[in-house]
């Protein structure tokens, strides 16, 4: 792909921050399309969408496991470098107050929000290991309640806002007969409730997530 198409077209797939979050992901390991929107915090319909343009330009491309369920995984790394040459060192200077150099308080301003940043990556790296510790949890804990696995994947891509039988069954990787089959009994359980076609975890449920 690399050797035809432009650099305008591969900084295009790079230039999106959440493509090359996915990128990344798939770096590691082979991954669905619910692990990666729960993993990234991405809505499941965003997250095919992506998956459809790097899939569309043979970076990534899909597999099914035994259960049916669709794995992508990354088969072209993309990697960009950037080489400057250092320029000849200056003259020593008189060296300026502070407050007249040009720029300074954007220079200490960005200052402030690269350190912001690294805090805020802190605080979502001990997030996101609190959402894998419940995401387990939900697995662990779902064979006395649940029929099978399908039904808390299901529950996994409702999370973020209502969906189709056919988008959960791209989400998931799963037929839609048996997505079809897990909603009723999900419904029958009381955990999700449909409108106009979409299903949505019950009100209740985003209430209390809510507090």
């Amino acid at each position: 792909m690399f050797e035809q198409e432009s650099l305008s077209q591969i900084l295009d797939i790079l230039g999106n921050k959440n493509r090359r979050r996915i990128l990344d992901l798939l770096h590691n390991k082979p991954c669905f399309v619910t692990e990666i929107s729960d993993k990234l915090s991405l809505n499941p319909k965003a997250v095919i969408e992506h998956l459809s343009i790097l899939q569309k330009e043979d970076v990534i491309a899909s597999y099914l496991d035994e259960k049916r369920r669709k794995y992508y995984y990354l088969i072209q790394d993309i990697h960009l470098s950037l080489k400057l040459d250092p320029k000849e060192k200056p003259a020593a200077e008189e060296t300026e107050p502070l407050s007249v150099l040009p720029l300074a308080d954007t220079i200490m301003h960005l200052r402030h929000l690269l350190v912001s940043r690294k805090e805020l990556f802190a605080q979502t790296e001990a997030l996101e290991k609190d959402i894998e510790r419940k995401m387990e949890e939900l697995v662990a804990n779902s064979t006395d309640v649940f029929k099978d696995d399908t039904e808390p994947e299901l529950l996994l891509a409702l999370i973020y806002n209502p969906l189709t039988p056919i988008e959960l069954a791209d989400a998931c990787g799963r037929p839609i007969p048996e997505v079809t089959a897990a909603l009723r009994s999900l419904s029958a359980k009381g955990y999700i409730e449909s409108e106009d076609g979409r299903y949505a975890l019950r009100r209740e449920l985003t209430e209390k997530i809510a507090e």
